[in-house]
């Protein structure tokens, strides 16, 4: 290559451990926390189905994306997928809905986190807490990867313990009979059970960011996989247990909309609920806050090595961190939480956002299959392209029914403001990069050069 990309500069480090930490991190955060509540207004004690069906469809959804990352593992997976396979307009798509997705998503999270602190200690500022969590972990995250996983190693520990608390002391007063009753399941009716399957599909689908590491996993091609398919697995357990209590002790209308603390303030003794804050909430949105900030780089590092962007955006530090691209998730993950916006639309909208991400990986994978049969074959999965193209079809068909049922929830300005980026992102690639080509460089192994 005439010139170093600076992702070769990325430190192989990652092992199973690590990157389990980072996935069950991400799985189990804001989501969980935040979303639970939401999801039983939508569809009553129905959320314990959703949350049962949730980690499958999760899987299937982002198999193809295991799949990738099996056979192909590289750094910023999904955009490198996109584009490589697909032509680099449909890789500047796939950057607009990432940025879209996960700039907001980092304050989302962060807020999240200053509103349980605020919670058992009132005379905190939310707005203020949230800030200073996200300057903690963006200069966590600064000093490195490895240090940032092995932070969520320790943050994971006191969440599933949180965790633990809420479902020990909950299950015993969960009404069965209740959770069970054909009214009380599909409470708003069989529609807004899909709805609800995709809003919650971002609170079980964390796994599939650690594909953006490819370039610092040890044994990517066989780790990565594996850790997506038993963290999502693992977590959905956990899941079900929780909303088994969270919907199953009060009534519909006194626990939909509202956090888990009001459930476990009735089933705890007031020092074990704030344990539980402590250890499940704020270890919850800080795990999820932290892993997203180890990710979320990636691609568009991957984009200025391309020159999509601007080459020196993408610098790497000594420290194996693309530090310039980390400060702008940085700054304007800050943006919302400084004019305190209100980012309860900006959720659907992001989620929405990450599904038509995995669509595009599910069209990426179909690519790999008709052009790449025998890089599928010698894969860790060792899967044929006839197997991979069926998979790449069912994701497609699931993931474009979760996507309409979010997107007919919003107004058609905010849908309309998609499609608006969307075309400048297109006009973008073909009138200003129209004289970029990108390298055929899925099977390069940049670590080689460390």
């Amino acid at each position: 290559m005439s010139t170093e990309r600076q992702e070769s500069k990325l430190i192989r480090n990652l092992g199973f451990w690590d990157l389990m930490a980072i996935a069950v991190g991400q799985i189990v955060g804001a989501g969980i926390m935040s979303s639970t509540g939401v999801a039983i207004g939508m569809t009553g004690t129905g959320v314990v189905l959703a949350f049962l069906l949730s980690p499958f469809l999760t899987i299937i959804c982002i198999f193809p994306v295991a799949i990738l990352s099996s056979a192909v593992p590289t750094t910023g997976g999904p955009y490198r997928y996109c584009s490589r396979l697909m032509g680099k307009s449909t890789g500047m798509v796939y950057l607009l809905l990432h940025v879209t997705s996960y700039s907001v998503a980092v304050s989302q999270y962060a807020l999240s986190f200053g509103a349980y602190l605020s919670s058992i200690v009132p005379s905190i500022n939310q707005h203020i807490a949230a800030m200073v969590i996200l300057t903690l972990f963006y200069a966590m995250n600064l000093v490195g990867t490895k240090s940032a996983a092995v932070l969520n190693k320790v943050m994971s520990i006191a969440l599933f313990g949180g965790l633990a608390l809420f479902i020990i002391f909950g299950l015993p007063k969960v009404n069965l009979e209740y959770v069970f009753n054909a009214q009380n399941l599909l409470f708003n009716g069989p529609m807004m059970f899909v709805s609800t399957l995709a809003l919650l599909s971002s609170a079980t689908a964390g796994a599939q960011f650690i594909a953006e590491l490819g370039g610092e996993a040890k044994d990517a091609g066989r780790t990565i996989p594996k850790v997506m398919i038993v963290s999502t697995l693992s977590v959905g357990v956990v899941y079900v247990l929780i909303a088994l209590v969270a919907a199953g002790v009060l009534p519909i209308a006194d626990v939909a909309n509202q956090p888990l603390t009001l459930v476990a303030q009735a089933t705890m003794p007031k020092v074990i609920m704030y344990l539980f804050v402590i250890g499940a909430a704020l270890g919850a949105t800080a795990t999820t806050l932290n892993s997203t900030l180890s990710w979320i780089t990636k691609p568009l590092l991957v984009a200025c090595d391309d020159g999509m962007l601007p080459r020196s955006f993408g610098t790497v530090s000594s420290k194996g961190v693309p530090y310039k691209l980390l400060t702008f998730f940085y700054i304007v993950g800050m943006i919302p939480l400084v004019v305190r916006l209100d980012i309860s639309v900006i959720t659907k909208f992001t989620t929405a956002n990450s599904l038509l991400c995995k669509l595009l990986v599910c069209f990426a994978l179909l690519a790999l299959a008709n052009k790449y049969g025998d890089i599928l074959k010698n894969s860790t999965l060792k899967i044929s392209p006839a197997k991979a193209k069926v998979l790449s079809i069912v994701g497609i068909v699931i993931l474009c029914v979760l996507s309409y049922s979010l997107f007919a929830n919003l107004s058609i300005l905010v849908v309309g403001f998609l499609a608006v980026l969307v075309v400048i992102s297109i006009l973008y690639s073909k009138v200003f990069r129209k004289d970029v080509t990108l390298e055929n460089d899925l099977i390069v192994d940049y670590s080689a050069q460390n």
